[in-house]
Parts: structure tokens; sequence; C-alpha cells
């Protein structure tokens, strides 16, 4: 199991790339990234105990979450991924980063406490699935761009599926698959309301939309 150890660990690395960047490339980029190591996950996990679900839910992640969700990403909201600098916090840099550390702390811990019996991973990895879930919504929480908030929410989204290949990894594909439907339409919806928000506030900084009040 060393090898999914590692790579949910790197997964946990990856994920304080959206508290880090200041680029909305790059948040999508992370978002690619944190998914395939979420599928190679899968994928390593398939080859130690040879269950099916693990394998086609590997893959389901590795082509829709790695490369169909950050290519409509890239495609819809295009205007807005570009190459200067995202500045727009409600949280800043440094505090944004201890805070990211102590969620990360408070999952590790909260793994140690929960009623869960991890089935085939050791229960560090669910302390990593709850630490990428807590950074995902903090991520949600400390941005005020529309991109970064919704890539915070996919992976948010991310740390719960890893959650879901600890505690119940024969169903895990059948999560995948109920949600995978809502996760594309969702994005192209976004990519539609960003659309809008940068006609009517020509940004999709979302502190702006206080503007539209009245």
């Amino acid at each position: 199991m060393l090898a999914e150890v590692i790579l949910s660990a790197l997964l946990l690395l990856v994920t304080y790339w959206f508290i880090v960047t200041r680029r909305l490339s790059s948040a999508v980029s992370a978002y690619a990234v944190q998914s395939w190591l979420l599928g190679l996950v899968s994928l390593a996990l398939y080859l130690d105990t040879r269950l099916l679900e693990l394998l086609f839910f590997g893959l389901l992640i590795l082509t829709v979450k790695g490369i169909l969700i950050p290519q409509l990403l890239r495609r819809r909201v295009a205007f807005a991924l570009v190459a200067g600098r995202e500045i727009a916090y409600y949280v800043r840099f440094p505090t944004a980063l201890l805070v990211g550390a102590g969620l990360s702390l408070i999952g590790l811990l909260a793994a140690t406490r929960l009623p869960f019996e991890a089935q085939f991973l050791p229960q560090s990895v669910l302390g990593i699935s709850l630490a990428v879930f807590l950074l995902g919504l903090f991520t949600t929480i400390a941005r005020r761009d529309a991109i970064l908030q919704v890539t915070g929410l996919l992976a948010a989204e991310n740390g719960l599926l890893l959650l879901s290949l600890v505690v119940a990894p024969q169903l895990s594909l059948v999560i995948e698959v109920a949600i995978v439907l809502d996760v594309l339409i969702a994005v192209l919806v976004m990519g539609f309301l960003v659309a809008r928000m940068r006609d009517a506030v020509a940004g999709t900084d979302t502190s702006e939309l206080t503007r539209l009040r009245g």
C-alpha cells in the first residue's frame, strides 16, 4: 500500500497549490494533476485488490476529471484564464497558508477519531482525504474569483472521492457515476454564468456582484 500512500500525500501537496497560486490557469492545471493522482491511487489499489470497480473508477477519473473537465474549464472561461496575476483574496496568502496547514492537521487528527474502518488503505489516507476536502472548501471561501471558487469545490469533491476509496472501495464506481453528470453540467453552467458575470461587472471577482444590488 506504499504506492497509494505516496500518491495520496502528493495529492494533498497539490491541493495546497490552490491556496498559493495567483494564476487562474495554474488552478485549473492543479485540479487536473490532483484528479490524475486520484485516478492513479484507484489504479494502484486495483493492482493490490483486483477489484474491477477500482479499475473502472480510476479510468473514469483520469478521463473525465483529469482531461475532460479541465478542458471544459479552459475553453468555457478562456477569456478569464489570463497570464496575469490573480490577486483577489478574501484571505491573504500568509494567513491562508497557515489556515491551510491547520485544516490539514484537523483532518489528520479527525481521522483517528472517526468510526470509519479503512478496508484496504491505511488510516493515514483517510486523514489525507479529510484534509483535501477541507482545503478545497477553504479555497472556495478564501478566493474572490468565481473560477477559483469552482475549482476549490471540485478539489473538495476529489477529497470525498478519496474518502470513498478508503471506507467503501466497492462502491467508488457507483458514487463517481452518480455525480459525474452533475459535475459536468455544473461546469457547463458555471462557464455560462462566468461569461454573463464578466459582461455585467467586467470581471470574475464575486465581490463585484454587490454592485448589482437594487
